[in-house]
């Protein structure tokens, strides 16, 4: 599929554009409080803190798009953001998807416990959404390079490519969650309604979470 974000044109996503693709999906969540900010106080070197964050992001970014569907953004030939989404007949990423994409790597550095309950969070974060029991679209990723934030390729993302591709599809009703703040007046700016804000924890560590939907 393709299809044209105004100025930015999506194409689906295919191997030979990783490199590019991981870059701008780490670069896109640092600070994020799910992928990022309960994690940089566990370790006491900011290098291996990096380093292990952006290891945890490839693992993520590949797990997930063993199971759905991810389309990259292009402005002027280049890659500026990526769109993940899963359908209703997608099936659920799980642990083996997970383990296949590199999960020991992440054991090693973060060890089994803290690690499952990572995985747990995760798992909560999607509570709310999959209490929906309508058919639904869920945007898994909407990440734009931090070089191209504040030129609306978010929004546009959102209006000239989600909404037409899941109509397209026969859709009717798109979720999303975040774990950031800051991203809740973008998604009510953008049409979504909230179903739900609460706060999860990792490690005593407070995790803010908003679920919404948009019913087209």
């Amino acid at each position: 599929m393709e299809n044209k974000c105004n100025s930015v044109e999506y194409k689906k996503y295919d191997a030979s554009l990783e490199a590019e693709v991981l870059k701008i999906f780490t670069e896109a969540f640092e600070n994020y409080p799910l992928f990022y900010g309960i994690f940089k106080d566990g370790f006491k070197d900011e290098n291996k803190f990096l380093s292990f964050y952006k290891y945890l992001m490839k693992v993520i970014f590949k797990a997930t798009i063993r199971k759905d569907e991810c389309f990259i953004g292009f402005k002027e030939g280049e890659a500026v953001s990526i769109v993940i989404t899963e359908s209703p007949t997608d099936k659920p990423i799980g642990v083996w998807d997970y383990t296949v994409c590199g999960m020991a790597g992440v054991i090693m550095q973060l060890g089994l416990k803290n690690t499952f309950k990572f995985m747990d969070l995760s798992d909560e974060t999607e509570v709310a959404v999959k209490s929906i029991t309508e058919p639904r679209w869920h945007l898994y990723f909407l990440a734009v390079d931090p070089k191209h934030q504040g030129e609306g390729i978010g929004s546009d993302a959102i209006k000239n490519f989600l909404i037409p591709s899941v109509k397209e599809n026969g859709g009717n009703l798109i979720t999303v969650t975040t774990n950031s703040e800051s991203n809740v007046n973008f998604y009510l700016n953008n049409g979504f309604s909230l179903v739900k804000e609460e706060t999860l924890e990792y490690n005593s560590k407070p995790v803010g979470n908003w679920t919404f939907r948009m019913d087209l």
